[in-house]
């Protein structure tokens, strides 16, 4: 091969054999560690903001993502959107929540905290009510009562001592509504509700010989542990009476007797609860699960925060590595490089964290909403996103600045950009899905954005001003 002859004084005082090389590369790595150092220490300070600010944008998709769920809410029960809630969901950042509440419990609060409005509602504890009868069940219950008909030993006993601590008039309405033609009237009903309700505050219903068979405890102690049991809670009620007496626990405990020797004709039971609406804030409060996760995240915040005060100072430590290999007329092009490769970072992360996140977890939590799964996010997990996402973008966005540097040191001409740009594109593509999260969306908006940038590189190689060539406009190899 034959080189056109040129001055070779001219690259005497840029040639650096490889342990000039290593030497130059020790230098830069030093200078840029104590910026990095320099720049952490300033993150750390600000660690607490920037961790707010990184936040922000979930806190965003995740009170988007409740305030749609209560307006669906809304719809579901209205079946619109009543205009005065739009601001408590949208301003307010509250959305409705239905709870379940025990009214009796709900009224003895209300008799405590205001005694002139509780003790004016009567409050009568663990009453049969007509809930309590299964539909068509009243004759057959009171046919069963007042026979004391049953095939169990057991059964028949527990049958007798309820009657027998019925008093007579109370027997005398059983009997009557035994023999009623029909089902009986809402007024036999309340009749019977009546007798059951007085038979519930007997005090000595519990006590009659037939029940204490279902009233013993089991083992205790160390038995328990040999052969455990499943509890008996209405035991345990009658040792709490046995200790000191209580009208609602005596009422409690016969109505669970009576209702469990009438299984035909009375529902199980249960605690009556009511739904209340209430609204709650849905302002996100990230989560931390570990103990020491709350210094992971200060310490991976500050780290990030240095390293991006640091950015400027790397980059530059970087492009004069580069320079110290470079001839004279090469180096010329570092002092443009520079700045835009800075630029070029600083926009790409800015568009991830502006224009990227939102439409990201948009897209992210409509998966959550079709699964019905509510998203919970744990701070350290978004923060390695937050940080993740950015960083590549920043990146990726140094393409046309690689371009023009390979197009001025001749490795690539214009033509070859251009003949081979759908492949470009085609890699492009490759190279944003893994630069970004598992998700179209993102890859996406970097994909097009940098494919932009490639035809930007383009015509920054064709139209920006080149410096002279020490070999001559006609120097070539051949």
């Amino acid at each position: 091969m034959n080189f056109r002859e040129t001055n070779e004084d001219l690259f005497e005082q840029s040639r650096m054999s490889f342990g000039d090389h290593l030497e130059e590369l020790r230098k830069v790595l030093i200078k840029a560690l104590y910026g990095v150092a320099i720049g952490c220490v300033f993150g750390f300070w600000f660690a607490s903001d920037v961790v707010e600010i990184l936040v922000q944008p979930l806190a965003d998709a995740i009170e988007e993502y409740d305030s749609y769920d209560a307006e669906q809410q809304l719809i579901e029960k209205y079946g619109y959107i009543p205009p005065e809630y739009l601001h408590l969901i949208h301003r307010e950042n509250v959305a409705p929540k239905l709870v379940q509440v025990d009214p009796t419990q709900f009224l003895l609060m209300l008799q405590d905290l205001v005694p002139d409005l509780g003790t004016s509602i009567p409050v009568q504890h663990y009453s049969f009510r007509k809930s309590h009868f299964q539909d068509g069940k009243l004759k057959s219950f009171c046919q069963r009562l007042s026979t004391q008909t049953s095939s169990d030993a057991g059964a028949l006993a527990k049958l007798k001592a309820i009657w027998a601590e019925l008093p007579p008039v109370d027997q005398a309405t059983i009997t009557r509504i035994a023999k009623v033609t029909g089902e009986g009237s809402d007024s036999d009903l309340s009749a019977v509700l009546q007798v059951l309700n007085r038979l519930a505050s007997n005090a000595k219903l519990y006590e009659a010989e037939a029940f204490q068979v279902d009233l013993v405890e089991g083992a205790s102690g160390f038995l328990a542990t040999l052969s455990p049991e499943k509890p008996r809670p209405l035991a345990s009620i009658k040792a709490k009476l046995d200790e000191e007496f209580d009208l609602s626990l005596n009422r409690r405990l016969n109505r669970s007797l009576i209702t469990s020797e009438f299984p035909d004709q009375l529902n199980p039971l249960i605690v009556d609860l009511v739904s209340v609406e209430i609204w709650e804030s849905t302002k996100f409060k990230p989560q931390a699960l570990g103990v020491g996760e709350g210094f992971g995240v200060w310490l991976k915040a500050g780290l990030f925060t240095g390293l991006t005060i640091a950015g400027p100072w790397v980059f530059f430590q970087l492009w004069a590595f580069v320079a110290a290999g470079l001839y004279p007329h090469e180096k010329k092009h570092i002092h443009v490089f520079l700045p835009i490769s800075i630029v070029l970072f600083g926009a790409g992360v800015l568009l991830a964290f502006f224009f990227v996140f939102q439409p990201v977890l948009g897209f992210l939590f409509s998966f959550n909403r079709s699964m019905g799964i509510a998203p919970e996010m744990r701070i350290n997990e978004w923060l390695s996103f937050v940080m993740f996402l950015p960083l590549g973008f920043g990146i990726a966005f140094q393409l046309p600045l690689v371009m023009l540097f390979m197009n001025r040191i001749g490795l690539f001409q214009v033509e070859d950009y251009l003949k081979k740009w759908r492949v470009a594109v085609m890699i492009i593509f490759v190279l944003a899905m893994f630069l970004t999260p598992a998700d179209p969306i993102s890859m996406l908006l970097l994909a097009v954005p940098l494919s932009i940038l490639y035809f930007t590189g383009i015509a920054m190689c064709k139209w920006m001003p080149r410096s002279e060539n020490p070999f001559g406009d006609d120097a070539a190899v051949t």
